[in-house]
């Protein structure tokens, strides 16, 4: 490419497909993947693709927020046009606070408009936006604003901004920090580097201040890197994952692409998972974008309770969520159905029972009768006022990726005319790299979106094997890690994916386990952990969490949690036992409804104190009925195991459900196995003694 095809496509030199840097552009694969109208999509840097956007849809919605006392009825609309300026009033707010080029913008904030104003001004200011979760300890920030030379860090509140105070002076090169919402510390506005947004943000900036933006935005090309995703690794320090422009234009456009009846310019999402992952930001950021959508903000107790209120507000017409999300939905419809009058729960169960044999029939391409539906048609009458109250009666498309969705709340949901579209993505590969948009079974995560070439790399005889991608939107490397870039990514642009999958009869991928995740028993026999778990899980609803143990071992082992309620504000599990196991449990005539009484520990092990939690697992003393119980669902369980190698042989439960607030799960709520197999090591060792 010449330097007039160079200029003429916002592209940079560059002299590799890689880089580790900062600093330095890549190669873009142009050629890879794209076919259709998605091989003429030309590169294009982010604030070039918001400025097209937010001209085309001028008076359109944008965002909308909760503001009390203000707005109408206390929700504040922002067009794409006022999206725009506040962008550019961001954008000078940073330059003012000594935000550098070709630094990076620390944002350590729960979803909310600042956080798009923040990231969008950062990159019209030829800066790069590095994520930060919320949950992250001071030291875990640290490590984040170090790796990713930030100069400026955004952060939610007081909370947060004690989590910089206190780690500042090890930071040379950050020069200020913005806290977003009150109240503030006496020092915030008083002393340098310290500032409150709304102070910068009535400020009145110069006219060569402005000149100095545009400079940079023209300095700006889409093949730099524009946003760092921080792996929530297990294992050591998170890595962080370089986004290009133009990966992640590509990836919106490939995505939105793949979508069925988008409605341009009335589409609504909802924004509540958190913005430092790469699903959250194609969804809620880009994807918005490219329908010229409304993004409507939940507050920070979604997840524990309020995302219902703001649905019922926003009415999205897509939804995209981890499956903890729509497990803590079933939760609540099961709860709320428990305590309904025995004919109305009979009426549910069979209106339910219709629509999804209804589905299931258009999921596996059957042309239902006449009578299926009418039988449908009515069915479905009873059951749109649920989906009224969830606020969802309006969506049209409802993904779920992040980690495996069991084949009981797929059917669950389709009980509800919701049909769950599992997706694939990674951070490496900037977002989606399957949408199941077009359902042709409930086991696959659909096919590959347009742009992105997959394979099953060395399958074995049934055609499974490491699923390997390659395409425009694959990541630059990893900042600062050159050896572990070309251990992901090799010479020809193929992506090694580190999980196990092959595709089925339709071109579907289906992902079967990850690779680090193997059980390599002691007789050599490979054995993907997921599938087992989901198979126990489902012969015991009981059963919050099973993680399989059997690395080295001559036989599989499963740790077990029982399904308990959760502290609201904290995440933290708590003594008493849901509705459902209490319901199973009468079953068995057994009629505890406490873990403490169940078990026989502590009925408050003032967690998230690990010690505590250890010794009451070590001291459990269950049941008899309940231990029973517990053994014959994993026999039937083993009964659908592929070979006696894959039979689980003992079990042993453990003092309360995986959480974030006790470690066990990660950020984007995946299960952290080395975490558990740590803290349980001699629960473990029991097992095999």
């Amino acid at each position: 490419m010449n330097d007039i095809d160079l200029e003429r496509s916002n592209l940079k030199p560059a002299i590799s497909y890689i880089s580790t840097s900062l600093h330095e552009a890549v190669k873009l694969r142009l050629d890879v993947g794209a076919t259709g109208a998605m091989a003429e999509v030309p590169p294009q840097t982010i604030p070039r693709r918001f400025q097209d956007v937010c001209q085309q849809y001028a008076d359109h919605p944008a965002l909308v927020w909760e503001t009390p006392g203000k707005g109408t009825n206390g929700w504040t609309t922002l067009t794409y046009a006022d999206y725009q300026r506040r962008v550019e009033q961001t954008a000078l707010m940073l330059l003012d606070a000594g935000l550098e080029e070709r630094s990076s913008l620390g944002v350590l904030a729960f979803n909310c408009p600042e956080w798009f104003f923040a990231e969008l001004g950062a990159l019209r200011a030829g800066a790069v936006v590095a994520g930060i979760y919320p949950s992250n300890s001071a030291e875990a920030v640290r490590h984040v604003l170090a790796t990713s030379e930030a100069t400026v860090c955004v952060v939610d509140d007081a909370q947060q901004m004690a989590k910089l105070r206190a780690i500042k002076e090890k930071l040379p090169r950050l020069k200020a920090v913005i806290q977003l919402h009150g109240p503030y510390e006496a020092f915030v506005d008083k002393e340098e580097g310290y500032y409150s947004w709304q102070q910068l943000e009535e400020k009145t900036y110069s006219t060569a201040l402005k000149q100095e933006l545009l400079a940079r935005e023209s300095r700006v090309y889409a093949n730099e890197c524009a946003m760092l995703i921080f792996t929530s690794g297990t294992v050591g320090l998170p890595k962080a994952v370089m986004l290009t422009h133009d990966s992640i234009v590509f990836n919106a456009k490939s995505a939105s692409a793949c979508m069925k009846d988008v409605q341009e310019g009335a589409e609504s999402m909802v924004s509540f998972l958190p913005l430092s992952h790469i699903a959250a930001q194609i969804f809620d950021v880009f994807l918005a974008l490219e329908h010229g959508g409304c993004v409507t903000f939940a507050d920070k107790d979604a997840l524990k309770g309020t995302l219902v209120r703001t649905f019922q507000k926003a009415k999205p017409t897509r939804m995209f969520g981890v499956p903890r999300v729509f497990e803590k939905f079933q939760e609540r419809l099961v709860a709320a159905e428990a305590k309904a009058k025995p004919y109305s729960r009979l009426l549910l169960s069979k209106a339910r029972a219709a629509v999804a044999e209804y589905q299931l029939a258009v999921i596996a391409g059957e042309k239902p009768s006449i009578y299926a539906t009418t039988k449908y048609w009515l069915a479905s009458r009873m059951i749109r006022p649920i989906r009224q109250m969830m606020g969802l009666d309006h969506c049209r498309s409802f993904l779920t990726g992040g980690a495996p969705t069991s084949d009981e709340m797929k059917n669950f949901f389709l009980g509800l005319d919701i049909a769950l579209g599992e997706c694939y993505g990674m951070s490496e590969t900037g977002g989606a790299i399957t949408l199941n948009t077009e359902i042709s079974n409930l086991f696959s995560s659909g096919q590959p979106i347009a742009g992105v070439e997959v394979k099953v790399q060395e399958p074995d005889a049934s055609g499974k094997g490491e699923i390997v991608l390659r395409g425009r939107s694959n990541f630059m490397g990893y900042l600062g890690q050159q050896e572990k870039t070309e251990e992901t990514i090799n010479a020809d642009g193929w992506l090694l994916s580190g999980d196990l999958g092959y595709f089925d009869p339709h071109g579907n991928v289906v992902i079967s386990g990850r690779l680090k995740e193997l059980i390599i028993t002691a007789g050599g026999e490979n054995i993907p952990p997921v599938h087992i778990e989901e198979l126990i899980k489902k012969e015991l609803p009981c059963v919050a969490n099973a993680l399989l143990v059997g690395d080295h071992r001559k036989y599989l082992t499963v740790l077990l949690s029982l399904k308990t309620k959760s502290d609201p504000a904290t995440g933290i599990p708590l003594d008493g036992l849901r509705d459902e196991t209490i319901e199973w449990l009468h079953e068995l005539d057994i009629n505890q409804t406490r873990l403490s009484e169940l078990l026989n520990i502590p009925a408050d092990l003032q967690l998230p104190n690990e010690t505590a939690a250890i010794a009451a697992a070590q001291q459990i003393a269950a049941e008899p009925k309940l231990l029973e119980a517990i053994e014959a669902g994993i026999k039937r369980a083993n009964k659908n195991a592929i070979s006696n190698a894959q039979r689980v042989q003992k079990f042993a439960l453990i003092p309360h459900e995986f959480s974030l607030a006790t470690g066990e799960l990660g950020p984007t709520l995946k299960i952290r196995r080395n975490i558990v197999h740590a803290k349980y090591a001699p629960i473990i060792e029991r097992l095999y003694n």
